[in-house]
């Protein structure tokens, strides 16, 4: 039974009622993922993201304490919460467990008990939420979305590997409940779309235990989903005066995984034919080559290429060496035809200055001296 405070004078997380476990706290949407599961006594049930506890009591209420309930959360801090609550429902069947939920599948047994649910309240955006957080329409981007959608597929795939085809409760076998709190195509009909093709499962209504709430999208902007999904629910803040959430019921009917066949995009054998070598004829030629030669209804030979010898870095480099050497003797040449030309005393005075360059050069008086002398008999 759902009640809804409307005023209180006390806090009523804080009552006597509350501490000894009369009710729990929770959003009306929540109740509506555990009505589409339906637990019943003696089953063998999985919450896959169990924490606080608000949907895990619920389920272990409806099992009357029966068979197990296996709640499971990824973050061990919120795992504390959620053993507080069960603790203070009373309930006893329940086995907590703080694991990456993708890896459950081989860790915990298959659920192959008398019966078998999962249900999996999907990590998520959280877009629901608008009307109590109106900030949460800015605080998200598109890599969040297309980063949940991912992690939300390997999470239903696992639960779905997880429950049996062949458990008989009451004409039920395996049965998986997703939902989010999100309205985001993307995290909701497009996930399910996708699982529909990868896993042997069909989308089943709860009409019989939930009675309100809008069909979900069959199609979107122009993609087209599975037909089925119009038995999923989404319930709107606008229009259901509750938080936004989408729920989907799941019915696996068989434990074989389907093998995806890919479309083969190579040509076909009449195309590949049409362009082998036995049609390259003229009359085929003639069709889309106004330039063909008709008199030998031959393709003109291909033009000839001249090759130049390939020439190693080693000779590349000599020459670059003989031509460098040429130019260096080009500019010699002209200094020594203009020492040539001058005057023969004072070309043979540059000349003995030249010549004793090595001895003018000489530290000290002495040097000095010798350069003097030499000066005064010239």
């Amino acid at each position: 039974v759902g009640l809804t405070v409307k005023e209180s004078t006390v806090p009523i997380g804080a009552t006597p009622e509350y501490l000894s476990g009369r009710y729990m706290l929770q959003s009306a949407s929540s109740f509506v993922p555990v009505q589409a599961l339906n637990a019943r006594p003696g089953e063998t049930v999985l919450d896959m993201s169990a924490a606080p506890g608000g949907k895990t009591t619920y389920i272990g209420q409806m099992m009357q304490n029966q068979g197990v309930l296996f709640a499971n959360d990824l973050r061990e801090d919120r795992c504390k919460a959620l053993i507080a609550n069960v603790h203070r429902l009373g309930l006893s069947n329940v086995v907590v467990t703080a694991m990456d939920g993708r890896k459950l599948k081989d860790m915990l047994p298959k659920l192959d008990r008398a019966g078998s649910r999962v249900l999996l309240d999907a990590p998520c955006s959280g877009s629901g939420i608008i009307a109590r957080d109106p900030k949460i329409k800015v605080k998200r981007n598109v890599k969040e979305f297309t980063e949940h959608a991912s992690l939300q597929r390997e999470l239903l795939l696992t639960a779905i590997d997880m429950v049996d085809a062949d458990t008989k409760t009451t004409g039920e076998g395996g049965v998986i409940v997703y939902s989010t709190c999100s309205m985001a195509v993307e995290e909701d009909e497009m996930v399910i779309d996708a699982i529909l093709k990868a896993r042997n499962v069909r989308v089943v209504p709860f009409d019989d235990v939930v009675s309100f709430g809008s069909e979900g999208f069959t199609s979107f902007r122009g993609k087209q989903f599975h037909p089925s999904l119009k038995h999923s629910r989404r319930f709107f803040p606008h229009v259901h005066n509750m938080d936004g959430f989408f729920v989907c019921k799941l019915q696996k009917f068989s434990n074989e995984i389907p093998q995806r066949v890919r479309k083969d995009r190579r040509p076909t054998e009449a195309v590949t034919h049409a362009w082998g070598e036995d049609k390259w004829k003229t009359e085929f030629m003639d069709t889309v080559m106004t330039d063909f030669p008709q008199e030998e209804g031959k393709l003109p030979p291909p033009e000839e290429k001249k090759v130049q010898p390939k020439i190693s870095k080693k000779r590349r480099k000599l020459e670059k060496q003989q031509q460098q050497a040429e130019k260096a003797e080009e500019k010699v040449e002209p200094s020594k035809e203009k020492v040539e030309k001058s005057a023969g005393g004072k070309a043979a005075t540059q000349k003995g200055k030249s010549f004793k360059k090595g001895k003018f050069q000489k530290k000290g008086g002495k040097a000095k001296g010798t350069a003097a002398a030499a000066k005064a008999s010239a």
